[in-house]
């Protein structure tokens, strides 16, 4: 049976580009604008599972999306590290760069072409609310002078040119997503796991909690503070964790050491990577 999947846009946007590769070309789309409406179809059931987009090698963390794990009861079930090119595209393949007035995109995108578009002052860039839908957006003005920003699918599904490709602001631009489903799913040799910590407030927590991970060679590859709500300047950590060839032991104990070391533990889920190519 076609797996029901929430992601944020329409097709050939970076999030449907990466829950095809975490779900499947024969997956059933639940297309959302918002983030929060992927958390509120998966744990509602109307999705059987959510894609969403947790961190970019250029522009960083998605603070919304860790607050938004942190609201919702979902588990993480798999991550996909997605290849981002940014390429600008207009309706009319006799535009060029010169003559383009407005650029529409994603903030997310447009900050990651920060530099392209800092070199060129007179694109002005505008807000809209996905990469894909800025080019359908293009698509239906068909108005001389604008332009959109988005992927080759999105150009080609929406029948776009590309006046200028790949202007983000380093070639091995990546953004990382996170597969979601409300019940927890036993991963069989899963290589990472994502937690939700509260800390002692006592000096050194950190520290040791640090220390109970590297006595079993578990690589941290992530840590992300997050204000707690009602609870002013004190925070929850996010934490993602790995296992290497040197690891002494499993994912699970370090789950063990981080409970006893905490004030609170929550598991997000254990899972596996699929690498973009």
């Amino acid at each position: 049976m076609k797996k029901r999947v929430a992601y944020q846009g329409i097709t050939g946007s970076f999030s449907s580009m990466a829950a095809r590769a975490l779900y499947g070309p024969d997956l059933t789309p639940v297309q959302t604008i918002r983030f929060r409406e992927i958390f509120e179809h998966v744990t509602s059931g109307r999705a059987d599972a959510g894609v969403v987009p947790i961190e970019n090698a250029l522009a960083g963390s998605i603070h919304e999306m860790y607050d938004l794990l942190s609201e919702y009861n979902c588990s993480v079930v798999g991550e996909y590290y997605c290849p981002v090119q940014l390429h600008i595209m207009t309706a009319s393949p006799s535009e060029s760069i010169d003559s383009i007035t407005q650029v529409f995109s994603h903030p997310k995108a447009l900050e990651q072409c920060s530099v392209f578009l800092e070199q060129h002052p007179h694109i002005s860039p505008v807000v809209f609310s996905d990469t894909a839908g800025a080019a359908a957006h293009v698509r239906t003005l068909n108005a001389p002078g604008i332009a959109a920003i988005a992927s080759q699918e999105a150009a080609q599904e929406y029948g776009l040119s590309i006046v200028a490709p790949s202007i983000q602001n380093h070639p091995s631009n990546m953004t990382r997503f996170f597969a979601l489903v409300h019940r927890p799913e036993a991963a069989e040799t899963p290589s990472k796991c994502t937690l939700i910590l509260s800390l002692r407030h006592e000096p050194a927590s950190l520290y040791k909690l640090l220390g109970e991970f590297a006595q079993l060679a578990i690589n941290v590859t992530k840590i992300e503070s997050r204000p707690i709500p009602g609870k002013p300047f004190e925070y929850s950590f996010h934490v993602d964790l790995e296992t290497t060839p040197q690891s002494t032991g499993t994912l699970y104990e370090a789950v063990e050491r981080a409970k006893a070391a905490t004030v609170e533990t929550r598991v997000l889920g254990f899972y596996s990577t699929i690498k973009g190519v």
